[in-house]
Parts: structure tokens; sequence; C-alpha cells
């Protein structure tokens, strides 16, 4: 340990520890504008210089390691000088834009030349003119003028996320900050880089000129998109949502939030939201009083009834379902609905902490960069920045988006090549990975059964250190799966309820916050369903196509508008509060699924037996998953996830394309970027081809876009006409 003295203070830290983060250990504030904690130290602006004993210079407080015996002063004239200086510069030519800046009341700037600065300035000269509102991307613009070239949105673009798009144009006092040539900014963490800039020259296209801090309400709240269970701030007016920051939990996200889940509010306000009870009259949905709908739907869910979703629901309202499921004889509950396994760990279950200090990873048939975005973005600091983890991917599609070895297999073949590699058999990074006695972390999308086992046998007979993280699709797998939302032996999964209620074989089906025609993995099976005699009831945030074949619609009020709790992908509880006015006579999730019960509970009541239940949870194998082999593969992308899309991330939308290897190109004779249709004899998609050596042969990989879980298998490339 190192022992130095700041400000007359002596404090104890590790070798290495910057002098600015010693400072903050007692409580001594160093006004910086460059330097960020998980970034590397650049000393641009100099805002932090510092007095050290036996330097005859200034030091950049960001950039000074410690040493034993130091004596640093932060308070002494020459320092205060200084910082009056920078804050001089920097001053002489930002532009007045304090009453209409979207940063002014919580900048930075501000409140350091509020702080630091000299009160008056000795430049009178024109301030110069630059590039205001220019568009970096289709959510980000940028007012030049304002910028202090601190670099740190650079900085993160290139070092956090790896995506360099944004660069420093020019030299010297012509420096800006635009988009690298030929690029836009069009990351999913650009986002990051709005609150990173500490003086409001990088704004949000949907909150510009919305509100400054002191007409909103900021409120604690949890992202409901991925099971990693991000921390939000979220700042509404009026009731009304305008922004979504990060809130920092070290032990999820360190700080940092995904696209999707700090602009994908736009649909509280869609027209598609459910604003009111709605029941079926002559063939037509027809509002109703809440007394009428819940009536209604209590009547239609009499007899036999199955329970699809619950993935999307809060806790306590996946505990009330559970119990709904229970009070009907011969029920049958399957939260799964996109074709899922499990959501939970079969041993080993993993922190996303883990992921920091793992020495091998396995993306099994999983793309984390795309399921779990700020996981994925945690994990690449280890492999970059960290302990240089080495990264093995496995499956039909692979697309790590970091250094990896490969292993590419036919869908269904997964638990074959895992348990050979166990064995000592097949790819020598595999087998090096599951042989190691260092920590290994799998990161597993939960889809395929015949893993489930392999991978409980691997965490039994590894040596060292394993955790084992489920990807999977919906942000509260985890706690459906706890309350009990998954078939009981001998019930089938979801393709064979959807079967019983295309047969008539159901008298109710409920679906609950999930539209199986968008999400299940034979979209022509689920509209088989929802167009029988089954009495269709549906819960949901906005009207789905299912929703408009129900019988009786509930209108649930959105993650934003209620309270309720998350969990997340490493079975974290995370509690959330209403921080905006529930669009018309919507209810809560857990308030409408005591309707359906005849309940009256209150939410202390129904959280305290949910966390009972999900404290007392032991994982087991979930009930049987329908599971075929094909070759259409349909990979989950948290950008269309079978949900209203996000008018603020249309941009990130999957792109209407199949993926195929060369040899499978060759096959159906097609080249890349050819316009093909996909079809099977029922169905025919039009897509564009590409064609990747990180899909295995024989196989066809489409996104989870509307219309491809209409494709079955033995689909085939028909190539259009061709022009002349």
């Amino acid at each position: 340990m190192i022992n130095l003295t700041v400000d007359g203070r002596e404090v104890e830290v590790e070798p290495g520890t910057l002098v600015i983060e010693a400072a903050k250990k007692l409580g001594i504030d160093i006004p910086i504008f460059c330097y960020h904690p998980r970034m590397k130290p650049v000393a641009a602006c100099r805002m932090c210089l510092v007095a050290i004993e036996k330097m005859g210079k200034l030091q950049p407080a960001c950039a000074t390691q410690v040493a034993d015996g130091m004596v640093v002063y932060t308070q002494r004239a020459d320092v205060k000088k200084a910082q009056a200086g920078v804050l001089e510069f920097l001053l002489a030519q930002h532009p007045l834009d304090c009453p209409i800046c979207d940063k002014g009341g919580e900048c930075p700037l501000q409140d350091q030349a509020f702080a630091y600065g000299p009160g008056a300035t000795r430049f009178s000269e024109p301030k110069r003119h630059l590039h205001k509102a220019w568009p970096l991307g289709p959510r980000i613009l940028l007012d030049q003028e304002r910028c202090v070239q601190c670099q740190r949105c650079t900085r993160f673009m290139e070092e956090i996320v790896g995506d360099p798009a944004l660069v420093l144009k020019q030299r010297g006092a012509e420096t800006v900050v635009d988009v690298a040539e030929g690029r836009a900014l069009n990351s999913p963490f650009a986002g990051n880089t709005i609150e990173m800039c500490p003086v409001g020259a990088l704004t949000s296209r949907p909150y510009r000129f919305r509100a400054r801090p002191w007409d909103v309400v900021a409120v604690s709240s949890v992202c409901p998109h991925c099971p990693v269970g991000c921390n939000l701030t979220v700042t509404n007016r009026d009731g009304h949502l305008l922004r979504v920051l990060s809130r920092e939990n070290e032990a999820v996200d360190q700080g940092w939030l995904c696209d999707r889940g700090r602009f994908g509010y736009g649909f509280l306000t869609d027209p598609a939201r459910i604003t009111a009870p709605l029941v079926r009259r002559h063939g037509e949905l027809q509002e109703a009083s809440w007394e009428e709908a819940l009536a209604a739907a209590r009547a239609g869910l009499a007899g036999r009834i199955g329970i699809l979703g619950g993935g999307r629901l809060s806790l306590e309202a996946q505990h009330l379902l559970s119990r709904l499921r229970d009070q009907h004889d011969g029920a049958v509950a399957d939260w799964r609905v996109g074709g899922q396994h499990t959501a939970v760990a079969p041993a080993a279950q993993g922190h996303i902490a883990d992921l920091d200090e793992a020495a091998w990873v396995l993306f099994l048939e999983s793309d984390p960069q795309t399921e779990t975005p700020v996981a994925w973005l945690r994990l690449r600091q280890n492999v970059v920045h960290g302990r240089g983890a080495r990264v093995v991917a496995l499956g039909p599609r692979i697309a790590p988006g970091l250094p990896a070895s490969q292993v590419l297999y036919r869908p269904g073949e997964g638990a074959r090549v895992l348990a050979a590699a166990l064995n000592g058999q097949g790819e020598e990074a595999l087998v090096a990975a599951l042989a190691t006695e260092e920590h290994l972390a799998v990161l597993w999308n939960g889809k395929d059964p015949a893993l489930y086992a392999v991978l409980a046998d691997l965490a039994g007979r590894r040596s060292g250190r394993t955790s084992i993280l489920v990807t999977g699709a919906e942000g509260n797998g985890f706690g459906a799966e706890a309350m009990g939302l998954t078939p009981r032996a001998g019930e089938g999964g979801v393709d064979r309820l959807l079967g019983q209620a295309a047969a008539g074989e159901l008298d109710g089906l409920f679906l609950a916050g999930a539209d199986p025609l968008r999400q299940a993995p034979d979209g022509r099976l689920a509209e088989a369903a929802l167009s029988g005699e089954c009495f269709v009831v549906v819960a949901d945030v906005t009207m789905s196509p299912a929703a408009s074949l129900a019988d009786v619609v509930l209108p649930l009020a959105a993650f934003a508008e209620a309270d309720g709790t998350l969990v997340n992908m490493e079975g974290r509880a995370q509690a959330f509060e209403p921080s905006a006015t529930a669009a018309g006579q919507s209810q809560a999730d857990w308030l409408v699924m005591a309707g359906l019960l005849e309940e009256t509970v209150t939410l202390d009541e129904v959280r305290a037996a949910a966390l009972a239940r999900l404290a007392a949870f032991k994982p087991a194998a979930p009930g049987a998953q329908d599971w075929q082999e094909a070759a259409v593969v349909r990979i989950p992308t948290l950008y269309y996830r079978g949900v209203t899309p996000e008018p603020h991330l249309v941009s990130m939308e999957p792109a209407r394309v199949v993926e195929v290897a060369p040899a499978t190109a060759r096959d159906f004779q097609v080249s890349d970027g050819e316009e093909v249709l996909v079809a099977d004899g029922e169905t025919e998609l039009a897509v564009r081809v590409t064609v990747t050596d990180s899909v295995v042969p024989g196989c066809l990989v489409l996104g989870d876009w509307p219309g491809s879980n209409r494709v079955g298998a033995g689909a085939r490339l028909v190539v259009r006409e061709r022009s002349v």
C-alpha cells in the first residue's frame, strides 16, 4: 500500500492509484473535464492541476500516479490561479448558450465556472462561430461551438465500444469533434456520449429543448428491455417521460446504457397504446369499463385454459399469474413464448461482474452484443483492456463482436459438440477452455434443452470456477421461471399449447404481455390458435396483432408508469417506481392480475410473497419445450423483439436479410447482396442475401422481424427474376 498526504490529510491507497482518486477517497474534490475513471487518462483539459512537493511544475491529478510519501496540495494559490486560467481560456470562445442549452442547470462547466472561475474575462474579441445542431447520427446532435475538446466522447467510442466513429478533425484552434469520414454515429452505445459530455455539446434529439433540470422530476427505475437489468434515472415533466439517464450500479451496468435502454420509451406515446379495456361485441373490439372487461375475461377463462407469457411482467404480476394458473384445474402456463427453454443457469449461476475476471468465455449459441449489450460491453473491457479473456463462440451462427475462436455446427448439435469437448475431443480452443482450471464464464441463450444437462455436467466436472449466465430474450424471464410459469411434467411447451388451442382443446387462452404471432417459433400455428374457437384474453401495453384478434383486451401500464420488481439474468431483484402518468385507464400489471383473481391486495403484500418465493427458488430442469431441428434459425435482436418499433430506434431495426455460408450460397446459386425469396411452400419472404463465414453451411439465418417466424423447416432460397 502507498501512503501519501493530500491537503494535510493522510491516506492509504493501492499502488498505481491516480492522485485524483486518492483525493476522492478523502472527499476532496478536484475539478475535471476530460477525466473518466473507466478510461485512460489524457490530461487534455488541465483543469485538475495540483501542486506536488519536489515537483517544479503543477501536475495533472488525473494522470499522475501516487508515490509513497507524496505530498499534494489542491488549494494553494498557484493551483487556484491555474484553475481560473484554464476556465478563462475555455470560456473565451464558449458561446453564451446557457439560457437555451439543454445542459443548463446540470452543466459541469457552469458549476466549475462559479466554483473555480475568475469571475471576469480579459478577452473581448468576437467569439468563433461553428456548426450548431450538427447531426452526428439519428439520435445525437453536436453544437461544435460548445465543445472544449475534452475527448471524452471520442475516447469512449474507441476505448470502451471499440468503434472509432467519432474523431477529432483539424488542428489547433480549428479542432472539432465530428464523425469519421463516411460514417454516422449509429452505435448501440452512442447515447452514453451525451451523458459524458461535460458542456452540453452533445445533445439528444428526442430530448432537445424539451425541459430544464428544474422543470423535471427524477425517479429511479430499472430497464426492462433485456435480462441485464441496467439501473436508470427517468426524468418526467407533468407526468410525461422525457428522458432516460444511467444510474450507476457497479455490480450490474458500471454506469453504461445501450441505446435501447436510453431511447426505448417512444412506445409510451405510440398511437398503438391500449388506453382502455376492450371487449368484443358484434365482432368488433369496443371500449368497456374495467368491471365489465374483467368479468368477461374471468368468464372466458373458465374451464381448461392456457396461459402464455409473463417474461415481460413484473415479479409481482408473475406471482399472481402463477396463482391464477393454480386456481384452474388442468391449466398450463408457459412464459417462453419466443422458444426459449430456460432463463436460469442449470448450475453454477453466474453474476454479471464475473465477466470482469473470467479467463475464458464461451458464447454458447448466444449473441450477447445484441441480446445483452451492456454485459457484452463489460466483457469487452476484460478482453481488450483487462485480463485478456479468451473467447470461444459456438453455434449455427456466430457474431461475437470480439476476437474469438469459432466452432460452427448444425442446429441441434450443440449438446453433442459440447459433451465431446468436455471429454477432450473437438476443436482445440474449446477443449482448452473446458479443461482449464482458470475461471470460465458461459453465456448461453437458453434455447436448446439438450444443452441444459450438458452444462450442468460441465459445471460439476470442472475443478476451476464456472459462471453460467443465460442471455435469453425476455427482461424478466428469470422471475417468470422462479414464480413457476413453466409447464409441469407432461404438459408440453408453447407449440403444444398453441396446437391445443388451434384444435379446440382449450376453452380459453390468456396472453400476458406476449404476442405469439410475432414471437412464437411457429407463426402459422400461432395464427391458427388465435383464429379458432378458443376465447382469447390479452393483457398488454400496445395493440399487438394478437390483441387485435382477442375477445378481451386489458391495458397494462408500461414499466415507467407503474411500480414493481424485475429479476435480472443473475437472479438480482431490483425494484422500480412509476416515473410517468399511466396512459388512459391502463393499470399496473400486478393490479390487473389481482383483478382477474378477484382479490384486493397491496403492492407490499404481493412483493413480500414474490420475494419470499424467489428466495426459496431452487433451479431445476424446466418443463418440456418443443425443439425442432431446422435449417432456418431466427436470431433475436434487442431492437425488434416482438413489440412496437421504437420511433427513436428506427435506424437500428434489423435489416431484412438472410445470412448464409458461402457453400449454401453456391448451392442456391445466389450472391451477396442479391434479392431473393425465402420460401417453404406456404410462405414467401423477400429478403437480401448476406454471405458470411459465420454461418454453418446449409443453414438460413433470419432476424426476428415480423413474419420471419412464418417460415418453417425445409425452406429454400428462390432467386427472383433477374434482369438481363
